[in-house]
């Protein structure tokens, strides 16, 4: 079974505790590299949220992560807003398993 897990600062995560979702608070992306490299030795099946902002310098070692068949590492906005990184993540993962890039007008 997938565990929840939370990367971002201190201040939104807090009170994610009192649902049972373990929360790693961090507050650079230093911290943020070391949260996310101490849930990946841990060897079990999790399912990460991390913040935009602290992703930003992260690309690589969460591309690693999600090749890996139990962790998936999600990016989600923060209070200050998007940065547009989750939906190039996503538009990426739908690229690479349906073959075609879907391109959305507006």
């Amino acid at each position: 079974m997938h565990k929840i897990k939370f990367i971002a600062p201190k201040y939104l995560i807090a009170p994610l505790a009192l649902l049972g979702i373990e929360s790693y608070p961090a507050e650079s992306d230093t911290e943020a590299a070391r949260q996310l490299e101490a849930i990946a030795q841990k060897r079990e099946p999790a399912l990460i949220f991390i913040t935009e902002r602290l992703a930003v310098d992260l690309k690589e070692e969460i591309n690693k992560l999600n090749k890996k068949p139990d962790i998936n590492v999600v990016l989600i906005p923060d209070n200050r807003g998007t940065t547009n990184m989750a939906s190039e993540q996503i538009n990426c993962l739908v690229k690479n398993s349906i073959g075609a890039e879907v391109i959305i007008r507006q």
